[in-house]
């Protein structure tokens, strides 16, 4: 007779698998005050793109070769000098789950000038999925804001570094 070995399992704790976490049913609010929240606060505020912090594309579009067209059916993208496109933005795991984020098409702004193109970007607030409430079965929210490349603008490349404006004055500010 010949001896048959058998696997042993190991058992595990059980929870309730994240599949089985439902949105709560007042996330739409939750987001609506959050942001309500947030304007009041003072707004999402511009996030400022330092040149150092920004990657040009490497490929450009045959776009950025020409001028702006100043048509009367071009759109707002076609006229600028430096143009964007719109890219979608997913994460199942936030609120809203689908963002829409301009891309940078061009390097260098269009029409011959010497300015770069950089992206323009908004703090914006979210709620970013944290844990699955066992008890409800339905997942946790925590606020949270992201940067969102909100459109591109022509930017001249810095001539010198800034200074403070007390030290173009001859008499301290708040001395008159």
């Amino acid at each position: 007779m010949t001896e048959v070995k058998r696997h042993h399992k190991a058992t595990r704790h059980i929870h309730k698998p994240h599949h089985l976490c439902k949105e709560p049913d007042d996330l739409k609010n939750q987001m609506a005050l959050w942001l309500r929240e947030s304007l009041m606060e003072g707004g999402v505020r511009e996030e400022i793109t330092l040149d150092e912090d920004w990657t040009p594309p490497q490929d450009q579009d045959p776009i950025c070769e020409g001028t702006p067209d100043t048509g009367t059916d071009s759109s707002v993208m076609q006229r600028s000098l430096c143009p964007w496109q719109w890219r979608v933005n997913y994460d199942e795991a936030r609120e809203p789950k689908i963002i829409s984020e301009a891309h940078c098409i061009c390097r260098r702004s269009r029409g011959g000038s010497v300015a770069f193109c950089l992206p323009i970007k908004r703090e914006v607030p979210i709620l970013r999925r944290a844990a699955c409430d066992p008890v409800t079965g339905r997942w946790e929210y925590a606020r949270a804001t992201i940067p969102v490349t909100v459109g591109c603008h022509s930017v001249l490349p810095r001539s010198a570094r800034a200074t403070p404006l007390s030290q173009h004055y001859k008499t301290p500010i708040g001395a008159i």
